[in-house]
């Protein structure tokens, strides 16, 4: 459904000339092959405005290595671009990850919300600002630990598939903490757990369905080619036309996501329904719409008897 002045294909443009300013100039800043910087959220997805924060974190592959310098020139330089900079104390870009323990203990006792939260941005959402190589290595690290030689043909990828689930459940019980305890904008976050984060949700189900009756060596060659997509790309590639319509409401998503003034509004309204605007309630109604055509888009594009069906619901 793209056409040249759709909110999709202005996002994207928008994305890509930031990053690559971005990929430009960070050499000269960094300057170590031991660091590499992350960009997650809509910047990472190629949805991003000029409303956007760009959020990012850090990977070294040194322990010892402390890109602390590093990090300030960064978030002078946003200023320098026109990009908008995330808080200090956010949830991303103070944050360094060391590239060995993104793949250790998933699951365990140390997985906290943070470390899972990074992990799963990373492979959903994630691309490099500065050392592709380095983002790359952590990749290829994870879809081997995730996809064991040891796999079935006929198996989905049901450990990736489980930490997706667990994942997306998380933010969504996330959403109560922050919104009833931490007093986080209702409206805003109610919105986006409608439309950004479902579709990721959505586009990772699809990438894990195409790794059905494939040997582990083909697995993880599909996990490579469409982790390094979008989820709007990878709803095209995987769907095809069929997509059409979820992405002719999403892109309407995109360009009220674009407006100061529906950020507003969003940032305003709380979950008192008693109070929610005419313009609220109608931009909640997209969403409920755009769950029924994720929904019938699951169905048309993998028949009843693919696994994929009931490894999502058991």
């Amino acid at each position: 459904m793209e056409s040249n002045d759709s909110a999709i294909t202005e996002a994207k443009r928008y994305t890509d000339e930031k990053i690559t300013l971005l990929r430009n100039q960070l050499p000269a800043l960094v300057k170590s092959e031991f660091v590499a910087i992350v960009v997650v959220g809509s910047f990472g997805r190629k949805e991003a405005s000029d409303l956007s924060d760009l959020d990012f974190f850090f990977i070294k592959d040194r322990e010892d290595y402390r890109p602390e310098a590093e990090i300030e020139a960064f978030r002078r330089l946003f200023g320098e671009l026109g990009i908008r900079t995330p808080s200090k104390d956010g949830a991303f870009n103070s944050e360094i990850e060391l590239c060995s323990d993104m793949s250790r203990n998933i699951g365990g006792f140390e997985d906290k919300s943070e470390k899972l939260t990074r992990r799963l941005l990373f492979l959903l959402e994630g691309d490099w600002l500065y050392n592709e190589r380095l983002y790359n290595k952590a990749l290829d690290q994870l879809i081997v630990h995730y996809v064991r030689e040891s796999i079935t043909e006929h198996q989905l990828c049901r450990f990736l598939l489980n930490d997706l689930i667990r994942y997306y459940r998380t933010i969504c019980v996330d959403f109560e903490c922050k919104t009833s305890e931490h007093g986080k904008p209702w409206g805003d976050r109610n919105i986006k757990l409608q439309f950004s984060r479902k579709l990721l949700y959505f586009s990772r189900i699809l990438v894990v369905a195409e790794t059905a009756q494939q040997n582990w060596q083909t697995k993880r060659e599909i996990l490579k080619t469409f982790l390094r997509l979008t989820p709007i790309e990878r709803l095209k590639r995987i769907c095809g036309p069929q997509a059409d319509k979820a992405l002719e409401i999403y892109d309407d998503f995109l360009k009220q996501m674009s407006s100061s003034e529906v950020r507003s509004m969003l940032t305003a309204t709380t979950e008192d329904r008693n109070k929610q605007s005419p313009e609220f309630k109608t931009f909640k109604n997209k969403g409920h719409q755009f769950t029924s055509e994720l929904s019938r888009l699951l169905a048309a594009t993998y028949d009843v008897s693919h696994p994929i069906h009931m490894a999502i619901r058991f």
